[in-house]
């Protein structure tokens, strides 16, 4: 869970610091049933963002430069879904923690640093977005370089795992297990925990949402300008061109620019989904906690989770070069798979060389 999360858990919990409430999420039937949300949300992640890694690793024709922060988001939600058992496991404890402490606070630590490196991956997303379809090609060359992306992916880990650390390192908050819900969470264990939630929750985190949102609207005032535009010169080059006139060219320009447009537009719609699916998960959780309705909080804290495990589907539904890949994969049609890169090449002359020495 990121720091907007870990903010929230942090927040939720201090209304008690030393975990001395009457309330405790005790009835067992209700944490078997938001442990078996854990493992369903666990299974599917692992199994759909497995998916978006290979098809990147096994296609050269999803490695585009949108892709390697995509690719940088399904291993954050890999790395989520990868220790969400933990969770179930905590809650079917009936005498406390069956595990040690320390896998729950190593739990809670990849929950925050995980999340926290998949809204910065939407922010950097929405920025490379933007630059690429409202700024000239050579602002973003400048920017996006294949050195300077891999800096932004290095800052994209760094700084959520800093953020989520540092707090511990100071006392300000513990990761470790939850007594009163009986799983792997951060609590706050001082009052100066607040200033912390204050910052965190309530100005970085804030502002970066605000940043995507801000993104999304500049791509969309540009794409419906754009769109308005040609439409614009279209009509003037059907008046102003007499018909004994040849114009293939240009009709062959402005359908490659009219599908540059439209691909464009689907890969923008693709990742601002993303970005919706992310708030919707967050929303319930985050309402929760701020009006201090304990009871319901395993729930939604199990719901947020949710969003490790949706953005597979969205590409699969919504990204056609993703669609055909993972059907591929599915299938085990590896010989199908568009553009295959040196690496499936690779394992493809191997497996024949195996099946050539069998003979």
């Amino acid at each position: 869970m990121d720091v907007t999360t870990s903010t929230v858990v942090t927040e939720g919990v201090t209304l008690d610091p030393t975990e001395s409430s009457t309330f405790e999420f005790s009835d067992y039937t209700q944490r078997v049933l938001v442990a078996t949300m854990f493992l369903v949300i666990a299974l599917l992640g692992i199994f759909g963002n497995t998916l978006v890694i290979l098809a990147v690793l096994l296609s050269k024709k999803v490695r585009t430069d949108t892709n390697a922060f995509v690719v940088n988001l399904s291993v954050a939600d890999f790395l989520t879904c990868l220790v969400l058992p933990w969770n179930a496991v905590a809650l079917l404890g009936r005498e406390g923690l069956p595990v040690g402490v320390w896998v729950c606070s190593i739990t809670a630590v990849v929950q925050n640093a995980t999340i926290g490196c998949s809204i910065f991956s939407l922010v950097a997303i929405a920025l490379f977005r933007f630059l690429l379809i409202t700024r000239p090609a050579t602002t973003y060359h400048k920017v996006y370089t294949p050195k300077k992306i891999i800096i932004w992916l290095v800052l994209i880990w760094f700084v959520p795992l800093f953020i989520t650390l540092l707090p511990s390192f100071i006392n300000i908050i513990e990761f470790t297990y939850s007594r009163i819900y009986h799983m792997c969470m951060s609590i706050s264990s001082k009052d100066s925990s607040r200033t912390y939630n204050t910052i965190v929750g309530g100005i970085i985190y804030p502002i970066l949402l605000i940043i995507i949102f801000v993104c999304y609207v500049l791509i969309w005032r540009h794409l419906k300008r754009h769109s308005r535009r040609m439409a614009t010169v279209h009509q003037e080059d059907s008046v102003l061109t007499p018909s004994s006139i040849p114009t293939t060219t240009s009709a062959s320009l402005s359908a490659v620019n009219s599908q540059l447009t439209r691909r464009r537009n689907e890969v923008t719609k693709n990742m601002f989904y993303v970005v919706c699916a992310f708030i919707l998960c967050l929303t319930p959780y985050a309402v929760v906690v701020i009006s201090g309705y304990r009871p319901a909080l395993p729930y939604f804290f199990a719901l947020f989770f949710v969003n490790s495990c949706v953005n597979p589907m969205i590409y699969a539904t919504k990204h056609r070069d993703f669609k055909t890949i993972f059907g591929c994969i599915l299938r085990r049609q590896w010989a199908a798979i568009p553009e295959p890169s040196e690496f499936l090449k690779f394992l493809q002359r191997n497996k024949r060389c195996g099946a050539t020495a069998d003979i």
